[in-house]
């Protein structure tokens, strides 16, 4: 059994901890609300003819993309690896990464993109773009979005983006 006095600091170690807990969830939610932005839009993708100073891809797979939507403006892509999976010979997906660049009104925003892309056909793929930061109001950028669409290097491609970009 704890004494009176030890139940005493139990109530105090409680109520303090309570405080700081709600405190934190309060601060934080304010600064997630004032700062993040919900993004979508559409892209419409061109194939950059490597090598050269265009593409300097260690993989040789760059591409120009014109963004609509919320995130409006150019950007170009510079594949940085394609990996095939034990699966590749039966589903054509190959895994591919790369950095790309987005210059918008605001600024430049900087991504690392991973994608699942369809070697065959259309060239079907999914990404997830991960931002590292950017310059102009986009400093210090975080967040993500996704990407959905076609693209092969022969012809280019389509498609639709999706996310949250948060600002500090």
């Amino acid at each position: 059994m704890f004494s009176r006095n030890t139940s005493k600091w139990a109530k105090r170690a409680v109520i303090a901890a309570s405080a700081v807990t709600v405190l934190a969830i309060a601060s934080g939610g304010a600064i997630a609300a004032s700062t993040c932005k919900k993004v979508n839009g559409k892209l419409s993708l061109q194939p950059v003819t490597p090598p050269g100073p265009a593409c300097t891809s260690p993989i040789g797979l760059c591409a120009t993309a014109s963004l609509s939507g919320d995130l409006a403006g150019n950007s170009e892509f510079t594949g940085t690896s394609l990996t095939p999976t034990v699966d590749t010979p039966t589903t054509a997906v190959v895994l591919l990464t790369g950095d790309n660049l987005i210059h918008t009104n605001d600024g430049d925003l900087m991504t690392k993109d991973a994608i699942v892309l369809r070697t065959i056909g259309a060239g079907d793929f999914a990404e997830v773009d991960t931002i590292i930061g950017g310059t102009g109001g986009w400093a210090g950028a975080t967040g993500s979005f996704s990407a959905i669409g076609t693209f092969t290097p022969a012809a280019g491609g389509e498609g639709d983006y999706t996310g949250e970009v948060c600002t500090p």
